[in-house]
């Protein structure tokens, strides 16, 4: 498929200048002017204009695909790839039989990525352990990485793709973002780096003003300088033309040795205990699909927590089932 760099300004049939949320224009252009130094028009319908979301035809305004993007309280109404599809599964493959959490995240562009940002680190593991008298944050994935990835799944992918809606996928050991369209001409994964085409320039100054993307192409780097900084694996790339594919491991978040903080429980630790908490019983298989992660990662945990004295095991371990004891 050829790529088409101002996909983003046709008009979206049907809709029409009264479906954009003026309100919200006026809120992006204040922040806009907090945030970025915006010194441009503060009027809404000129701000549109100037900035192709809106564009006359046949004498009256018309809403352009970036347009009902970012200012629509409803895109998918228009546009049934806007927005973005979530899965968590319980093990590396994506199949449905492993799927253990699914959401589709619409609205305002802005608005998804912040809701599919929060989603990400709400699904993903956190912990926290005492370093001498101080509580220390661990996180397995960096919230800048989980912002960064998500923007340029939705700022640069092919709006011209018909059928083909953003995904993420979070598995026990990483997340995956599927971007449709592949990389812009003049992109490779071997140039990623350095390369600086934008697919959609509209909709990056869209999210340039909203304060969540910048302008200079600098996602990926900052992106590969975390991780890197963080002694994650490197990150795995490929782009088949049709889709581009992102896939970033997490740090391990195994327990803190009892020896540092005997009392130390990892978030999903703890949300196994909140189960357990809430029936009577549970086998490790019920707990892994309860708290969406991989059942070899459960039964570690409900080992440790064995070990605590937080659970009990009845029966065999071929048939355990798990009781809390706190």
């Amino acid at each position: 498929m050829s790529d088409q760099p101002l996909a983003e300004r046709r008009i979206v049939p049907d809709a029409r200048l009264e479906d954009l949320d003026l309100d919200l224009v006026r809120r992006h252009i204040r922040t806009a002017m907090e945030r970025r130094g915006y010194e441009g028009t503060t009027e809404p319908i000129e701000y549109l204009q100037r900035y192709h979301c809106l564009v006359r035809d046949d004498g009256a305004l018309r809403p352009t695909i970036v347009g009902v993007l970012a200012f629509a309280a409803e895109p998918d109404r228009w546009l049934d790839t806007a927005g973005i599809d979530v899965a968590q599964f319980s093990g590396p493959g994506a199949h449905s039989t492993a799927l253990v959490f699914s959401r589709q995240i619409r609205g305002p562009i802005v608005n998804v990525i912040n809701r599919t940002v929060d989603l990400l680190w709400a699904r993903t593991e956190h912990r926290t352990r005492l370093e001498g008298a101080e509580r220390v944050e661990e996180s397995a994935y960096n919230i800048t990485v989980l912002r960064e990835l998500t923007v340029n799944t939705i700022c640069h992918r092919d709006w011209s793709l018909a059928g083909s809606i953003a995904r993420i996928e979070i598995h026990p050991e990483f997340i995956r973002w599927i971007t449709p369209g592949g990389l812009p001409t003049g992109v490779t994964v071997e140039n990623i780096r350095v390369a600086q085409v934008s697919r959609n320039p509209g909709l990056a100054q869209m999210l340039y003003h909203g304060g969540l993307v910048e302008k200079f192409g600098l996602g990926i780097d900052t992106v590969l300088d975390i991780l890197a900084s963080w002694g994650c694996d490197p990150p795995i790339y490929h782009d088949d033309t049709t889709f581009f594919t992102f896939q970033v491991w997490g740090r391990s978040m195994r327990a803190a040795q009892a020896s540092e903080d005997p009392a130390g429980l990892t978030a999903r630790q703890e949300r196994i205990l909140a189960e357990l908490r809430a029936r009577r019983a549970a086998t490790s298989s019920e707990i892994a699909a309860a708290v969406g992660a991989a059942r070899r990662n459960v039964q570690r945990d409900l080992h440790v927590l064995l070990r605590q004295g937080l659970v009990r095991m009845d029966g065999p371990a071929s048939r355990a089932r798990y009781r809390a004891l706190s």
